[in-house]
């Protein structure tokens, strides 16, 4: 009986692939219906659509890395369904973020509906991995264009994609799987960078802490925050509070189990920078002094050093988020007496670009002095 109802469940699967590629491929795209690398060798392909704020559910199926939803329209995502093509040994589940509701309790599998439908609610976030007997031979990469921010960095296997306790909306999405070691970045056509995918606040984060980079704010009245990773905000925004002190550490198993750490150094008000680099996980700056944090830097070490950059930027009193700095140059200021009030750090493979850009002003130094 239990092997009837497995059967029962694949040839589902297949058909509804099957029709929903047929949708596409009676728009005039057959020649892109499927995905292969440079030598020819066919990848899953991954379909998707989504129900767009005034305008339903998409006709037809969206596939490997290119855009559902709209870009510039101001329409959110409402609900999104995935499948992906059966034959490789993987599945897909996922789960989104809903206004006023949170987090789904329950993964949603191959082509089932998650969000919801005439209640007029934003998806603010979505995490997507892989299933299946042959899930570790591939990686789901996928990233969202959010409100205000635009397009996010792509993130993989199951990562955050989004934004938490901002009341900001998902608009689009481009989801592809690939083999083990290769980046969407690596083919032509697919933008964007790797990492920063997920913007959390400090306050009450999402995340657990557990990304790539993660990293920890004492702020002033606040004390010690809670850790957040890649790319989200540890501090606080219009509050006018210092940070005071930080900690930063890597994971290596999401960096292709690379040996190395990361260090850096804080530029403390009336210390300066006597403190000298701290290393992986350790306190940099002061706690019970009342001295603010005015500047940063940090480097990666060892081979991580060699194959990764390390991106951070600053909001800085008066001047709000300044620009990207990495690899140990200085993000902050100096002889002005202004207080650091959140920090970003993320890591991405080296030869990528800097992440999104905002909320900082376009061509933002990182450093003022």
């Amino acid at each position: 009986m239990r092997g009837k109802k497995c059967w029962k469940r694949v040839t589902a699967v297949l058909m509804a692939f099957m029709m929903l590629v047929g949708l596409v491929m009676t728009n005039g795209i057959t020649s892109e219906a499927y995905w292969y690398n440079s030598e020819g060798e066919r990848y899953p392909n991954v379909g998707y659509r989504t129900h767009v704020q005034s305008k339903g559910w998409e006709r037809t199926l969206t596939l490997n890395g290119r855009t559902s939803g709209t870009v510039g329209a101001g329409k959110r995502l409402e609900a999104i369904q995935i499948i992906v093509e059966p034959g490789y040994g993987v599945g897909v589940e996922y789960r989104t973020h809903i206004q006023s509701k949170g987090w789904e309790k329950t993964w949603k599998k191959d082509g089932e509906t998650s969000g919801t439908s005439g209640e007029a609610k934003r998806l603010e976030a979505i995490q997507i991995r892989l299933t299946g007997t042959n899930k570790n031979k591939y990686d789901i990469y996928y990233r969202v264009q959010a409100q205000t921010y635009g397009w996010l960095g792509w993130v993989k296997n199951g990562a955050y994609a989004g934004t938490a306790g901002q009341a900001k909306r998902l608009e689009a999405i481009q989801i592809i799987i690939m083999p083990k070691t290769d980046y969407p970045t690596d083919y032509e056509g697919f933008d964007g960078t790797i990492g920063g995918g997920f913007v959390d606040m400090g306050k009450n984060p999402t995340t657990n802490g557990s990304g790539a980079v993660s990293y920890m704010t004492h702020v002033q009245s606040y004390g010690n925050q809670k850790w957040v990773s890649d790319g989200s905000i540890s501090g606080t925004s219009g509050e006018g509070k210092r940070l005071e002190a930080i900690s930063i550490k890597v994971n290596n198993a999401q960096l292709n189990n690379i040996s190395g750490g990361i260090a850096y150094a804080t530029h403390v008000q009336t210390y300066g920078w006597s403190q000298g680099w701290k290393y992986n996980g350790a306190a940099s700056g002061t706690r019970g002094e009342g001295k603010r944090l005015e500047a940063i830097r940090i480097q990666l070490t060892g081979q991580l050093a060699q194959y990764y950059d390390v991106y951070y930027r600053v909001h800085a009193q008066t001047y709000g988020w300044l620009g990207w700095a990495k690899n140990g140059s200085i993000a902050g200021t100096s002889g002005l007496a202004k207080r650091l009030e959140a920090i970003q750090i993320v890591i991405i493979p080296k030869g990528e670009d800097a992440p999104n850009p905002l909320p900082a002003a376009p061509g933002a130094a990182a450093y003022v002095h």
